[in-house]
């Protein structure tokens, strides 16, 4: 079995995009709300600081640090 490469780009209808970005803003709206966000940013700090101190170059495996 071949593995199947992902598609160079992606279309999406208007009413797809915008039940996409609703969905989007809704996940937003509850990260907020609930804080969750703070504590995914905290986290993520530390674990930038701690990838600084080992001398570590691309925290996250990727070549823009996502």
């Amino acid at each position: 079995m071949t593995q199947k490469e992902p598609p160079v780009g992606v279309v999406y209808g208007l009413e797809e995009a915008l039940e996409l970005l609703a969905a989007i803003e809704d996940a937003l709206e509850v990260l907020a709300d609930t804080d969750h966000l703070v504590v995914v940013a905290e986290i993520e700090h530390e674990v930038l600081r701690l990838h600084r101190k080992l001398g570590l170059d691309r925290p996250f495996g990727g070549d823009d640090g996502h």
